[in-house]
């Protein structure tokens, strides 16, 4: 049975500059119909779930919903699921689509957890993003969930954001454009760690193709910073908050003792019969008993299909042996911690100990007390060194 659900609500106030992601702009009447067809599969899929662990709410923009739109869906939630007491429900919140009000019914509903998307602290920055709301807003929003109750909250900031040619520094001395950009993720890091959130994310902002950043790129009317100010940032991220008291759990995850996103973990601890998780909505994904499947990225498509009664799955994947373990290293190399070897079949590990060996000299990646992981140096790296270790396997296999 299981234990991790995850919940896709697309509607944005606005998409943002770098985003790939499924989402759509916020329209009512297509967010009223989306919500009565969410209830329908979440009843339709009542036979798959356990006792919940945790509920992840995601998008997107969740907090765009009207607060009896929430109420609507954790009504659909509690009448066909069982929620363990020690859960973990986390929302995703926009600043500007957060109230004081609307924070306090997300707190009744039984939501403990809120991810709000800051992003930046820097005005010019947030606006290079697309972004719809300023620094005050992020600010006022994490005040506001504080006031009303919340004891779990994580902010998501990014680093690596273009310079806008021609824009100003607000720092005195600062010269150069790359080093505005580093004292601007200075400025954000510690405004962050001001609020005092129990969660800290930090991503490196990466072009995607088909995005307008990536055509503001490729137009230069964006540049952006080079690798070694890129690292710079990431290493002034991590020391910043392990200062501060937060353990650097995952490449890009920072938390408080005992704050580390439970429901995440589940996805990066992919063992062979761990992982599983139930995806409810338009695009979302799951993994159930081997197999990942995925619904289809079409809202009407899929609001249509589940109102005469049939989940619109667009795609099913059973997972081999081969790919099952190759899983169990991408993802679990993302933990600080890496992975167990000893979970290995004999022969891979032996593979796996000589790729290390192989890559030695570089001071990328360790064994140590049985666990292969990333060393300082290959954080920045973690890519290009688990596609090398991966390669090991593939090129032990016969010709």
């Amino acid at each position: 049975m299981i234990n991790y659900l995850y919940i896709h609500i697309p509607f944005c106030i606005k998409k943002c500059v770098y985003c790939d992601f499924y989402s759509i702009p916020f329209k009512s009447k297509i967010a009223e119909d989306y919500i009565k067809a969410l209830c329908k599969e979440i009843e339709f899929r009542k036979g798959l779930v356990g006792n919940l662990t945790t509920i992840y709410i995601g998008g997107g923009t969740p907090t765009i919903l009207t607060e009896n739109e929430i109420a609507r869906l954790f009504e659909a939630i509690k009448d066909n699921y069982a929620i363990n007491p020690d859960n973990e429900i986390t929302i995703e919140a926009n600043p500007r689509t957060i109230t004081s009000q609307k924070a306090e019914k997300l707190l009744d509903l039984g939501i403990n957890r809120i991810s709000i998307g800051v992003q930046s602290f820097v005005d010019n920055e947030l606006i290079t993003m697309g972004r719809s709301h300023n620094a005050d807003d992020a600010v006022r929003a994490v005040k506001d969930i504080r006031n009303a109750g919340f004891k779990n909250i994580s902010i998501d900031l990014i680093y690596a954001t273009p310079y806008v040619k021609g824009q100003g520094s607000k720092f005195k001395g600062v010269t150069s454009s790359f080093e505005f950009q580093i004292q601007n993720w200075i400025y954000s890091l510690q405004k962050a760690l001001e609020l005092n959130p129990e969660h800290i994310s930090i991503y490196e902002l990466t072009p995607e193709v088909d995005t307008p950043l990536y055509e503001g790129i490729k137009n230069r009317r964006l540049i952006m910073p080079d690798e070694v100010v890129i690292s710079e940032m990431y290493y002034k991220g991590i020391d910043m908050l392990k200062a501060h008291g937060y353990n650097h759990y995952e490449i890009s995850n920072f938390a408080r003792p005992g704050y580390e996103c439970r429901h995440n973990l589940n996805y990066w601890n992919r063992g062979y019969n761990k992982g599983e998780y139930l995806g409810i909505g338009v695009g979302a994904h799951s993994f159930i008993a081997g197999k990942r499947i995925s619904n289809t990225r079409d809202i009407n498509y899929y609001i249509e299909s589940i109102n005469n009664n049939k989940i619109p799955i667009a795609e099913e994947h059973y997972i081999t042996n081969d790919e099952a373990l190759k899983e169990f290293i991408f993802l679990g190399m993302r933990k600080i911690d890496g992975i167990d070897i000893e979970f290995l079949p004999d022969k891979k590990r032996v593979l796996i100990k000589k790729a290390v060996e192989d890559l030695a000299p570089y001071g990328l990646v360790e064994i140590k007390d049985n666990h292969l992981r990333l060393t300082r140096k290959g954080l920045i790296l973690m890519s290009e060194v688990i596609v090398q270790v991966l390669l090991s396997l593939e090129e032990s296999r016969p010709s």
